[in-house]
């Protein structure tokens, strides 16, 4: 790769830990559906050099030689001297045939015992997951007030009628003030899906940060159809 490639970097995360990545990752890189790049990632992070076009980032987790986790995202490089933070986010896969194919030596036969017992941990595995999404939901149910239709931001219409922010951040990180900024300057009022336009991250990226300054109390986010508004808290 040449000396004017674009950086490519970030971590992987699984989905019910956000804290310490995953460590013993496999991550590659697709242009084209052929494979580029590939890493095994002992601590969780990588990181490519590539050059402009349209890629497809792919991560994936193996135990015993069985996929127990997966995800990908798509992107696009534009200049050769860019530098792009990409976050994953790998879940386990729906698809149970295809959690077999990993690298298992085909030409051996299947132990129909350990294939029951593979598939009843992955059942459980999937009960389970259902039942935190279902509770999660449940309990942001209860904690967020539902915006009426007459509160849906027009697509064109500036969003001035919320005033600044007097909280200070002196002690943000400094992409975290960045973002914040960011809905300030929308008017302290705006969608994810926006954000997500302005912001030089990933989109999993964009959501951790965002649940940061939630947590911090500097923004509130109430889901709206299949989208998030995004709205900077009155600290005054």
């Amino acid at each position: 790769m040449g000396a004017h490639a674009a950086k490519l970097y970030g971590s992987v995360y699984e989905w019910s830990d956000l804290e310490k990545p995953l460590k013993n990752v496999i991550v590659e890189i697709e242009e084209n559906g052929t494979r580029v790049q590939y890493k095994v990632s002992g601590d969780g992070t990588y990181s490519f050099d590539v050059a402009p076009g349209k890629y497809i980032l792919k991560a994936k987790y193996f135990i015993d030689n069985i996929l127990e986790f997966s995800g990908e995202e798509k992107l696009q490089i534009d200049k050769p001297d860019e530098s792009r933070n990409l976050d994953l986010l790998i879940f386990p896969p729906t698809d149970l045939d295809y959690e077999y194919l990993a690298d298992i030596n085909l030409t051996g036969e299947l132990d129909p015992g350990k294939s029951n017992i593979t598939n009843y941990i992955i059942l459980i595995i999937f009960v389970l997951l259902i039942s935190i999404i279902l509770l999660f939901l449940i309990r942001r149910t209860k904690n967020k007030t539902a915006i009426s239709e007459e509160d849906e931001i027009p697509e064109e219409a500036p969003l001035n009628n919320i005033p600044p922010m007097k909280k200070k951040t002196d002690d943000l990180p400094e992409d975290l003030r960045e973002l914040y900024d960011t809905i300030l300057k929308k008017g302290g009022r705006t969608t994810q899906k926006e954000i997500r336009k302005d912001a030089k991250y990933g989109e999993a990226k964009v959501s951790l940060m965002l649940a940061d300054l939630e947590d911090r109390g500097l923004v509130k986010k109430i889901r709206k159809g299949r989208s998030n508004i995004i709205i900077a808290e009155d600290l005054k």
